[in-house]
């Protein structure tokens, strides 16, 4: 009972102080501790956290459909519902982003202290920059459903005249990916085809190097070209919020257990004013 006293009288004195206590400060300051405290106390910070999770992963899942678990590091459920957050991470598998890219796992982690979104406003505004870091997963499975259903493989047919591709099977061996194919031209057998290369970063982003190849030294430079010019990040629309600028880089790449691991670096740009 007495705690019951102390949170209605808690209450109380949020309720009359809530609109004073905010109007001393200014657009990018938190509540004070005051604040924090009773609001806590009565469950709203739990509450508006589960309310900005479920949010995002709406928004998550129309942009790129897959599986998301979300976490917030709010200052207060009353900050988080201005959109004042210290920190978010987010967790995906088993992605599909724009039915271009497969991924098999996603990880990325705010990187700074203080971050201010609109969220309210139709766009959005994103009041200071949204830094992450992010670690990628992609297996073969995911390799061969980017070829099947991306635009690579129609651009790839297109150079080639008079020639028919057979979709071609990746897979990972030897801390290379190696490629298969067949050409196909009028009149004549197929010829069996085959490359492999390994993987590297260069200025921020993902290129094939070290390519060998098993026949026309033609058609595996063209798929070389069109492969690293469609690089992972060109590919993904990372600019989905309209008026923001968002800029992305790889810092590493590494090929292990038949999986390929990357992990770089965004940022979703301050809206200009």
């Amino acid at each position: 009972m007495k705690f019951l006293r102390i949170a209605i009288l808690f209450t109380i004195i949020f309720s009359v102080g809530f609109a004073r206590v905010f109007a001393q400060n200014s657009e990018y300051k938190t509540a004070s501790a005051f604040t924090r405290i009773t609001t806590n106390m009565l469950g709203y910070n739990f509450i508006a956290k589960k309310i900005a999770q479920g949010v995002l992963k709406k928004t998550l899942k129309k942009t790129a459909d897959g599986e998301y678990k979300v976490k917030f590091d709010s200052f207060s459920g009353v900050d988080l519902k201005k959109g004042k957050f210290r920190g978010l991470t987010i967790q995906g598998e088993n992605i599909s982003a724009e039915n271009c890219i497969y991924i098999t796992k996603l990880n990325m982690q705010t990187t700074s202290d203080f971050h201010y979104v609109d969220y309210k406003k139709d766009p959005m505004i994103f009041k200071t920059d949204l830094p992450f870091e992010y670690q990628v997963e992609i297996d073969e499975n995911d390799l061969n459903k980017t070829f099947a259903f991306g635009d690579t493989f129609e651009m790839l047919t297109s150079l080639i005249p008079l020639m028919r591709v057979e979709k071609p099977k990746l897979t990972i061996e030897n801390q290379k990916i190696r490629i298969k194919s067949s050409l196909k031209m009028p009149f004549a057998k197929p010829i069996k085809f085959s490359m492999s290369a390994g993987l590297k970063v260069e200025n921020g982003k993902i290129v094939l190097t070290d390519v060998v190849s098993s026949g026309s030294n033609d058609f595996a430079s063209k798929l070389i070209n069109i492969i690293n010019e469609r690089n992972l990040l060109n590919d993904i629309n990372l600019s989905i919020f309209k008026n923001t600028e968002t800029k992305a880089s790889v810092n590493t790449i590494n090929i292990k257990d038949k999986r390929i691991y990357i992990d770089g670096n965004f940022v979703i740009k301050k809206t200009e004013s």
